[in-house]
Formats: structure tokens, sequence, C-alpha cells
């Protein structure tokens, strides 16, 4: 099927994971028959060196940095840790801010402050100072806050979440952040928000992991996701959010092929090819493509990365 996928050109993954170097093997070789050919690679354990003699010149990679762990009153760490980065082989960071966290807090200890709380500005500072982009998780999908995120007062609301995002990218201005996930909105209902939010934040980028989530979310209005994607078509950076944990081929070929045929083709009513949680009572997720113009893919697949990454 991937021979018969109309782009030809380079691939970079802005978003992916990994957690096994016998999966990050699959993943890498199963990627490569869709033509991906560099790939951001989040980490979240010190094995760039590693994977940087195994994959040489394939990964950029993220250092992942925990909400709670910057919360301290020394700020010297924290400045070394980020001036040490790019000499350990790191050049972006990943932070994560989505409700799950509120589940995995122990007992007795303090909730992780919103993004834009002051506490973080220290940290979002010294990004900026040595320019490392950030790639950051600030919400989830909206099935989750009407099923698993219902409860507000625990988890909050989707829409706080969003805006409490938005003023951390007033409050750090000259830091460029790569907002997983369409920017947590690629929910017909929320393209208006972001598209007001690239044209007031010139320092927003967003990638298009998950692809269930993208498939599902854009492919209801397939004419009004093609607008949108090439109106802000330098904003947006194709990711898959893959996890290199999985030993299963179909994990990974499902994902590649759900992208780039939502990105690529004019197909309509294709059964996504692996099970959508979120929908897998309600008849499931269908693939409908955007058929984007060879100009736009080349922008989304390849060229952002390596303006956003500085490679």
């Amino acid at each position: 099927m991937e021979k018969d996928l109309p782009y030809d050109g380079p691939l970079f993954d802005a978003h992916s994971h990994a957690a096994d170097e016998s999966a990050l093997k699959l993943m890498v070789g199963t990627g490569r028959k869709f033509g991906v050919e560099r790939a951001l690679l989040i980490l979240h354990s010190p094995q760039s060196s590693r994977f940087r003699e195994l994959y040489p010149g394939r990964f950029v990679f993220a250092k992942f940095f925990f909400g709670n762990t910057l919360l301290t009153d020394d700020p010297t760490g924290i400045r070394n840790e980020i001036a040490s980065m790019r000499e350990q082989g790191y050049s972006v960071a990943k932070m994560h801010f989505a409700p799950s966290w509120r589940d995995r807090i122990p007992e007795g200890a303090k909730p992780i402050p919103p993004v834009n709380d002051g506490q973080f500005d220290m940290f979002f500072g010294l990004l900026s100072d040595f320019q490392v982009p950030v790639v950051i998780h600030i919400a989830d999908p909206d099935t989750y806050y009407a099923t698993k995120y219902s409860n507000s007062e625990v988890y909050g609301t989707k829409e706080s979440h969003i805006g409490d995002f938005e003023k951390r990218l007033s409050r750090s201005a000259h830091l460029r952040f790569q907002a997983a996930h369409f920017g947590a909105q690629p929910e017909l209902s929320r393209l208006d928000n972001l598209g007001r939010m690239f044209d007031t934040y010139p320092n927003l980028y967003v990638d298009t992991g998950s692809a269930r989530w993208m498939a599902r979310e854009l492919g209801k209005d397939p004419k009004r996701a093609r607008a949108f994607v090439t109106r802000y078509c330098r904003r947006i950076l194709f990711g898959t959010d893959c996890v290199a944990r999985s030993l299963e081929r179909e994990y990974y070929e499902g994902r590649f092929l759900t992208e780039r045929l939502l990105w690529e083709t004019n197909v309509r009513g294709v059964p996504l090819p692996f099970v959508d949680e979120d929908t897998k009572n309600s008849g499931g997720t269908f693939i409908n493509g955007l058929s984007l113009s060879r100009s736009v893919l080349k922008r989304i697949y390849w060229e952002n990365a390596l303006a956003l990454y500085g490679t």
C-alpha cells in the first residue's frame, strides 16, 4: 500500500518515543517503508549516545522533563541541566501537562501547577536563553474530558488547560513551542481557536500525532480541514506519536499508513487499521483524506521540522 501513496519525498516524524531498543529497530525499519528518513525521538532515560551510534544522523533527541522535578528554589541545577543538554546529545525539551498526571501524583504530594504558573518561569526562560525549543502536551481529546476526565473538580476543563497554555505562550514569547497533538485542538469546533492562536503567537507550532485522533476529527470535514492545514502549513509538523515499545509491526504500519492516507489522498470511509478505543462502541473511526498539495506536504512532512530544530 505504501508504494501507491502519491508523495515520494522524505518525511520527518516530529513526535516519536523510545522505550525499548528492539522495538526502536522495528519502528525505524517500518518507518523507512513509509518514507520516514528522520525523526524527533523523545527519551525517558539517558540513551541518546547509544541510539546516536546505532542510527547516525537519523534522530533529533528530546529530553523529557517532568513538571514536578522543576519546582525547586535552587536555579543552579536547572540551569546546568539545560546548559548541558546539547553536550549530552539533546536539542529539544519535552514536557507533559495533560490531566492524566493527576492520577500519578503520590498521595500527600502537591499537584503540579498549571503550565502558566510563575514557578515555571525560570525553566522556560532558560530554554529560551539557550534556544532550546520545547514539545509540550497540554490537553487531551474532547472524548477524554467527556469520560475519564468528567470530574472537572479533579481534572479541570479542557478550556482552562488550553487557556493556561495560551498564557504561557504570551509569558514566554521568545520560546518556540511545539504543542503536541495539533495543539490538542483538531476537533472541528476548536479549529477557529487554534487559528486565532496561530495568528496571535508566532512562537506556536503543532504536530499531527496521534493518527487516530487526527483521522477521527479532521476527517469529519476534509474540505474545511484541508483549508485550515493549507493556510497554516508553515506551523504544522507531521508526527505519529509512535512509542517504540511494541514488537508488533502492525502497530507502526497502521499509524504511518493512516496519516499518509489522511494527508495525501482523497479516500473516503477507509476503516482505521487499528482499534480506536474512543469510537469502538459507536461505529469506529474512518479515514477521509485531505488530499493536500505537494508543496504543503513538503512543508509539514520535512521542511518545518528542519527549520524548528535548526538541523
